[in-house]
């Protein structure tokens, strides 16, 4: 071993050892006392860096790593820019962000060194990572959904180091803290001085373009979106992160129709090897962009093709026959295109939007063919797995309304029609039809008893045999030799064949009862300019359903009876049958003309109903909508035809004036609202003592206004409770009687009438010195019956609360929804929203036909958990109430009196 020579000890005497000991003295002394020195920022600014800052960046880094990862990516939309999971994520990372924040905030109170000036004030931070660490611990907060704090340590990182390196980074957080929150006003505009700040940092420039992408998208504005997230993909250098914003800018293109751009956008999000399931979506989103005419096209079905074959795609099988769907689109080849998405839904996996994805293109195909029943039955599929959160969810749910009330209409046709035909046959004839009808749905309903028993049975042993299917070659178009010999369900081929035509007629149906049925929420009827709604039909048609449901649940023999039964023979039976063929036509020519935009059917549908039927209800409804769609389609001639029938043989009609003055409705609407304001003064002087002048103006109104307005019954009997007010008791009882005389079917009748009943039981029971005559009693009288009671008149339920109480009116609504789906199913229930005043909003459940059953769905309701938190803080309050009291409160307002009143008449 070599030993080093003695000779450079004996140089360093004790002379020389004696200044080295002073210096490291010096050194260390400098170091903690913090002082601004260059020895003591250099110490503290390594110690920070290094000891501090380094370990609460990484824990940052891993929580951010975390949080991506927990994040599921739903390819079926627009990608999030950034992947910040949920709030339940985010708590699972809350250790690492506290440690974090701890680092860095002992590392700003040990290790921080503020220059000071003579006069001992503050100037700047010389330990340059201090800012580092501010900004780490907004980070921290940031990740942790702590946002608001977040926005505090930023805002103070960004204004405190304005000539620091972190500066830029601190504002463009805080930025996307803004947007976390909502705060789109605030990012917009910090956006917009980052923007134009020419001082800005070239390495933010990708961190910006991402974080201005975002804002776009939250505002809906795909061609700014389109051009920032592209500007975030070329400065950004992280290759993941490049591929994720190539995969937006794909999605937006192809989102915009440009195809061709956004082939070459998933071309490059491929090209950059991302994680697999990344670059699998976008070989699945690319072959939906792909071009016919290009050299490309055959390279992409080859690909599609291979991944067919390949084990680990296994669970991805749907979404590759949904892209060889696609293709097969863009090709013009649309049997083989719906093949394809009848192999995506067949394909067994758990990916629910999927299924939703191929229903609804489905659906879309037979929709433009049209053929709209099949259409329907594929959006109403749809509907039932996809989720409410998919941005195209509403826009599906309003086109699936749409065809099924069309659909309902038509089958109410086909069914009447089917049961008149019968009538005109002998007895024995209609036997043997029926008996064909039941010997069919007998085989059916066997057949889709064993399809469900299968499915089930599959389904429970999915998960013991997909390790086999994995090791197994798939092939799904040619089943072996000795697969086509088996039984029915060990047949491969068959099974695939049976369970296509299942869902080609059913589509996707859990495994409960009535899976025929599917859970309808409450629907707004169409309204036409006459004033007529498709909603009434609605009923009839889901009675029939249900009723169907009925008989399916009765043996032949007791069917057969049935059938026999519900065959119009009589005059009477026949008129009603024709009754509902009447409307089920009309309402089918609204729909085809309003909601789906098809006027040569609509023509066909209301041409049919007056041919068939001439002297019709509908008649004059149907040629105005004729003439008006005649004119759509530029036909002159036969809209002058139905506009001259309706002109000349009906001139005082509101059609012929609507022809004759496109602004009538404008005009009367205008009038209208004069009325209203009119009245709204009157009943605000009533309410002012002022009952004079309320008799006055309604004099002036009978001049005013045509008499038989909307109206004109509430000014009688507010003129009525006038002269009750200041007038003798024979007076006031005139004054009642003119009222229910004169408007005998409006509500003011029935308030008339109780005001009526409570002075005759008065006055039988008053003694000597309990006259009526005096004007307080006839207060008390006239306020004692400000609501009726009638228990056995339509009722509804009522939820009212305070605007100011943050409630949310379409959660509730639907969380309502779907306690009726749940539990009154087949009362055919509808709900309404509205205001009472600018306080109150209300949430109304009607379709009770009295007290009894709307008090007990109220006892139903009031105990669910969900409905309960309503009454948090007592903003909100529930009643059951008739239609004349719901009037009634929305013109007092007076919430405390109806309270009293439905505690004394419906809660004791």
């Amino acid at each position: 071993m070599h030993v080093p020579s003695n000779n450079k000890f004996k140089k360093i005497g004790f002379g020389t050892l004696v200044p080295l000991y002073f210096l490291f003295i010096l050194f260390f002394s400098s170091c903690g006392a913090r002082k601004n020195n260059y020895v003591s920022c250099a110490y503290h600014g390594t110690t920070t860096h290094y000891n501090y800052f380094f370990n609460a960046r990484e824990r940052v880094r891993q929580g951010a790593v975390t949080l991506a990862a927990a994040q599921q990516d739903k390819y079926d939309r627009v990608l999030s820019v950034f992947q910040y999971g949920d709030d339940g994520a985010a708590k699972g990372i809350f250790p690492d962000m506290d440690e974090a924040i701890k680092k860095a905030s002992i590392a700003i109170q040990r290790h921080s060194i503020v220059a000071k000036s003579k006069h001992n004030e503050k100037l700047a931070e010389r330990n340059i990572w201090i800012e580092d660490c501010y900004f780490i611990i907004g980070q921290a907060q940031f990740y942790k959904h702590d946002f608001w704090t977040a926005i505090e340590t930023f805002q103070y990182t960004s204004s405190e180091y304005k000539d620091g390196g972190v500066r830029y980074d601190a504002l463009v957080w805080l930025a996307r803290s803004y947007l976390e929150l909502g705060k789109t006003t605030d990012a917009e505009y910090l956006l917009d001085f980052l923007k134009n700040d020419k001082n800005f940092p070239v390495r933010l420039k990708g961190d910006y373009a991402a974080t201005a992408a975002s804002f776009y998208l939250m505002q809906k504005n795909i061609p700014k979106a389109i051009e920032e997230i592209e500007h975030a993909a070329i400065y950004t250098k992280k290759k993941d992160s490049r591929a994720r914003y190539y995969f937006i800018l794909a999605q937006l293109l192809q989102k915009q129709d440009s195809t061709k751009l956004a082939f070459a956008a998933y071309s490059k999000v491929i090209r950059l090897n991302p994680p697999y399931e990344l670059a699998f979506n976008a070989r699945i989103n690319r072959a939906r962009c792909f071009d016919v005419n290009s050299e490309n096209g055959e390279s992409v079905k080859r690909e599609l093709m291979k991944m067919l074959k390949d084990d680990k795609n296994a669970e991805y099988m749907d979404q590759i026959y949904y892209a060889l769907a696609g293709i097969a689109q863009q090709e013009k080849k649309e049997e083989e295109a719906i093949d394809y998405l009848n192999l995506s839904l067949s394909a067994g996996t758990n990916n629910t939007n999927q299924k939703a994805m191929s229903y609804k293109t489905l659906g879309d195909i037979y929709y433009a063919r049209p053929e709209y029943v099949p259409a329907s039955d594929y959006y109403d599929s749809c509907i039932v797995v996809l989720s409410n959160e998919h941005p195209d969810y509403y826009e599906i749910l309003q086109r699936r309304n749409s065809l099924e009330r069309l659909v309902k209409n038509l089958r109410i046709i086909m069914m009447e029609d089917s049961l008149q035909g019968l009538s005109r046959l002998s007895f024995a004839e209609q036997e043997a039809r029926i008996d064909a009808v039941i010997q069919r749905e007998t085989e059916e309903k066997d057949r889709q008893r064993m399809i469900k028993e299968e499915a089930q049975r599959m389904e429970e042993q999915q998960g013991l045999e997909e390790k086999q299917l994995k090791s197994q070659p798939r092939n799904y178009r040619q089943p072996s030799a000795t697969q086509q010999g088996a039984w029915y369900f060990y047949n491969a081929a068959s099974m695939s064949a049976g369970i296509k035509e299942f869902m080609k007629k059913w589509g996707f149906r859990k495994l409960e009862d009535n899976w025929r049925r599917v859970d309808k929420e409450a629907e707004s009827t169409v309204q036409e300019e006459d004033g007529s709604s498709v909603g009434s039909i609605d009923s009839l048609a889901d009675s029939q359903i249900a009723m169907a449901d009925s008989l399916a649940s009765l043996d032949a023999d007791k069917r057969k009876v049935a059938y026999l039964k519900s065959v119009p023979t009589s005059d009477a039976q026949r008129k009603e049958s024709n009754a509902k063929v009447i409307e089920a036509y009309y309402n089918v020519g609204i729909i085809y003309k309003e909601q789906l935009g098809n006027f040569p059917e609509s023509v066909k549908s209301f041409e049919t109903l007056d041919s068939r039927f001439p002297d019709n209800k509908y008649k004059l409804p149907s040629y105005y909508n004729l003439y008006r769609l005649y004119a759509a389609l530029n036909d002159s001639v036969n809209a002058a035809r139905y506009k001259d029938f309706l002109v000349k043989n009906y001139p005082e009609s509101e059609y012929s004036k609507l022809i004759l003055n496109p602004n009538y409705f404008a005009e009367a609407k205008k009038k209208t609202a004069v009325l209203q304001v009119y009245y709204e003064n009157t009943y605000r002087a009533y309410l002012n003592g002022q009952y004079g002048d309320v008799i006055d103006r309604k004099t002036l109104a009978d001049t005013l206004f045509p008499k038989n307005n909307p109206l004109a019954g509430k000014f009688a009997l507010l003129k009525a409770l006038a002269i009750g007010k200041t007038q003798s008791i024979n007076n006031f009882e005139i004054a009642l009687e003119e009222v229910v005389r004169s408007y005998p079917k409006d509500t003011v009748s029935f308030r008339a009438k109780d005001i009526l009943a409570f002075i005759k039981a008065r006055q039988a029971t008053a003694t000597a010195n309990d006259s009526l005559q005096s004007n307080s009693s006839l207060n008390a009288v006239i306020d004692s019956t400000a609501f009726s009671y009638a228990p056995e008149s339509p009722h509804m339920f009522l939820i009212l609360a305070r605007r100011d109480a943050g409630i949310n009116v379409n959660d509730n609504k639907n969380k309502i929804i779907s306690f009726n789906n749940n539990n009154f199913k087949a009362a055919n229930l509808q709900i309404q929203t509205g205001n009472i005043d600018l306080s109150w909003l209300y949430i109304a459940v009607s379709g009770f036909t009295n007290k009894e059953s709307a008090m007990s769905y109220y006892t139903s309701i009031t105990q669910d958990p969900n409905v309960l938190i309503l009454l948090a803080g007592g903003s909100t309050q529930f009643f059951v109430i008739s239609p004349t009291n719901l009037t009634q409160l929305a013109q007092t307002k007076d919430i405390q009196k109806y309270a009293m009143f439905f505690q004394d008449k419906y809660l004791q």
